[in-house]
């Protein structure tokens, strides 16, 4: 009798199926939660990459359809970053890089490069000269704005992951004149001055 009771208790218990969902539940749930965190952590970094991108080239393009910039002038256009950026955080952030590269003649039909003047807020960003090749003519000259946008997310952070560095950058030929003027002239000889608060 006692046997008999077991068996259909056995029986019954193997027919149970009442807790298996919430056990599958149980062994999927973190799989998918780590999924889901990714999938944001994606999102966020790809609108950062973005925004840094589309922020490089209006500031490059604003510089160029001016006939003449100043140190003042640059400060509004790294200030604005704020608000063309938003809802990212640049106020200690973002470094700037805007230069000037007058294409001249070299004697044998090529073409020389060589900086006018350079601006930077925060540390400079890397930049060859030969990333000009093909930008212009032999009189005429090419801006260049390079960012590095260090971006801090919050679902890494949580879990002590890095922070990420997007540089970017972007070449614009100036609309009105051959060069820009920067601080009233066209040619520093390469020099080399901060701005930014």
């Amino acid at each position: 009798m006692v046997r008999i009771i077991q068996r259909t208790q056995r029986r019954r218990l193997r027919r149970d199926r009442k807790g298996i969902a919430a056990v599958e539940f149980a062994l999927i749930a973190p799989a998918l939660i780590v999924l889901f965190m990714g999938v944001i952590e994606l999102t966020f970094r790809f609108h950062a990459s973005q925004e840094a991108t589309r922020y490089v080239h209006q500031a490059a393009d604003l510089i160029a359809r001016e006939h003449g910039m100043t140190t003042n002038d640059l400060d509004a256009i790294y200030d604005a970053s704020v608000h063309m950026m938003k809802p990212l955080d640049t106020t200690s952030n973002l470094d700037m890089d805007v230069l000037a590269v007058a294409l001249e003649d070299d004697g044998d039909g090529g073409i020389d490069k060589r900086v006018l003047w350079r601006r930077t807020a925060g540390a400079g960003v890397p930049f060859d000269l030969n990333d000009v090749d093909g930008l212009g003519q032999v009189d005429e000259s090419v801006v260049r704005v390079g960012i590095r946008y260090k971006y801090t997310s919050p679902i890494s952070s949580m879990f002590g992951g890095p922070d990420v560095n997007f540089v970017r950058e972007s070449f614009s030929r100036p609309r009105a004149l051959r060069y820009i003027k920067m601080d009233g002239q066209e040619d520093h000889n390469g020099a080399t001055a901060t701005f930014g608060n």
